[in-house]
């Protein structure tokens, strides 16, 4: 950490802050960190210039330093909220879930109306597989919410709009009826109607639950506020082959570009193909698919009906035989659907052709693997170092799957494709 030169000992604490927070405002981090550590060399800080110290370290992802202040902060001041919840979130950074949720509790029991505690709270819920506990912790503070005054609610509905859009997300991991958080994500986008990801999410839901229009308007207002992000485009072309229009789905995907089409992307096209009857380019696309992403059985699946159709029999059974494979590998049982098709067609085996499936090299998309380096959990990028020639690229959050907040050193796989601003990684996933 570089120490800038603007602290010189005849400065008071109030004329470091403030040159702190000049940095700060530019998104320099470290540098206002650093400006705050150079004074506290000659200086003992005041709780105000530790607490922005704990905070600037955290957004230059020093986690564990920060931390530390937390820890002391929360210790010196137990009845604050406020230092409870910065020590959760630095646990919950570090993935240190247990801990950052008995300090989000602490938190909440102080301020039972600090929103993004109780959010912060059903995240970590989540991560530690106890949906229903983050159910109970977001409905209970969508209910302080509404007890709140105008005032209050006026002044605390961003934080709202997020409760609203955990509470649906967690739902989705539940058995609960979707009814609920289709409401939740209509409350997040009407107060945050800027916000693509929950805009996405809606009309994921609704096209879920079978309301074609109204998700494909959701979507498509997702896709405006955010054109470049793939999964959009994806779910907004599955739109339109709910509607009965392949060419407008395979339109929307071809928008894609081809170092950019990963496994799934390849999937849906491959639909689109298939519903026009183009069945040997679906049959390739697919096979792209599996080569990319081999352990996914309902790409074998799709992969053995196109080779079936074409007459290619023993090509057909080969990959109905890794449906089966793949699928008892992950839930532990047959797929009676794949036994199926395996008895049938050896019980038919005849002549049968080949289809022969060549590659451009442009066409893969070459999955690359490393480890993070770097993750600023606040405005939700970082950097992974490549294993094969150690280049620093960027990521940001919605590239991974899930959108799982990494660790420090977490294992990742990725696909590498060159940004405005240099390599970045897309359809990260954590190892």
């Amino acid at each position: 950490m570089s120490t800038p030169s603007a602290v010189s000992e005849t400065c008071t604490e109030a004329e470091v802050l403030k040159t702190a927070h000049e940095r700060e405002q530019r998104g320099q981090w470290r540098d206002a960190a650093a400006i705050i550590l150079t004074y506290q060399k000659s200086h003992t800080l005041s709780t105000e210039a530790r607490a922005k110290l704990a905070y600037y370290l955290s957004r230059g992802g020093t986690c564990r330093e920060a931390t530390e202040i937390y820890r002391a902060l929360s210790a010196e001041n137990p009845s604050e909220a406020k230092w409870h919840y910065g020590l959760g979130y630095q646990f919950h950074v570090q993935e240190r879930w247990r801990e950052a949720i008995d300090s989000y509790e602490r938190a909440l029991q102080l301020a039972p109306r600090f929103l993004r505690v109780a959010r912060r709270l059903g995240e970590a819920y989540v991560a530690s597989e106890q949906p229903e506990k983050a159910l109970e912790v977001l409905r209970k503070a969508i209910k302080a919410y509404h007890e709140l005054g105008v005032k209050q609610r006026n002044e605390r509905r961003d934080d709202y709009a997020k409760l609203c859009a955990s509470a649906a997300r967690c739902l989705l991991k539940t058995d609960a009826d979707m009814a609920e958080a289709l409401e939740l994500f209509r409350e997040s986008v009407a107060i945050e109607p800027d916000n693509a990801d929950n805009w996405y999410r809606l009309g994921s839901l609704q096209l879920e639950k079978g309301k074609i229009d109204e998700a494909f308007e959701s979507l498509q207002k997702a896709e405006k506020l955010a054109p470049k992000k793939d999964y959009i485009i994806h779910r907004l072309a599955q739109a339109h082959l709910k509607k009965q229009n392949p060419a407008a789905a395979l339109a929307s995907y071809e928008r894609i570009a081809s170092h950019r089409r990963v496994p799934y992307i390849l999937h849906g096209m491959a639909q689109c193909d298939l519903a026009l009857g183009r069945t040997e380019e679906a049959a390739r696309k697919l096979y792209r698919a599996i080569r990319l992403e081999p352990d996914k059985f309902y790409h074998h699946w799709d992969f053995g009906c196109a080779l079936e159709q074409l007459g290619a029999t023993k090509q057909a059974l080969e990959a109905f035989e890794a449906v089966n494979r793949e699928f008892r590998r992950e839930y532990g049982k047959d797929y009676r659907k794949a036994e199926d098709k395996i008895k049938n067609l050896r019980a038919t085996a005849g002549e049968s052709k080949t289809i022969v499936f060549e590659e451009r090299a442009a066409e893969v998309a070459q999955i690359h693997s490393g480890r993070v380096t770097k993750y600023n959990p606040q405005r939700g990028f970082g950097f992974i170092r490549d294993d094969n020639d150690a280049r620093e690229v960027f990521f940001h959050i919605s590239a991974i799957k899930g959108r799982s907040e990494p660790a420090i050193g977490a294992r990742v796989r990725y696909v590498r494709e060159q940004g405005q601003k240099g390599p970045q990684a897309t359809k990260v996933s954590l190892v």
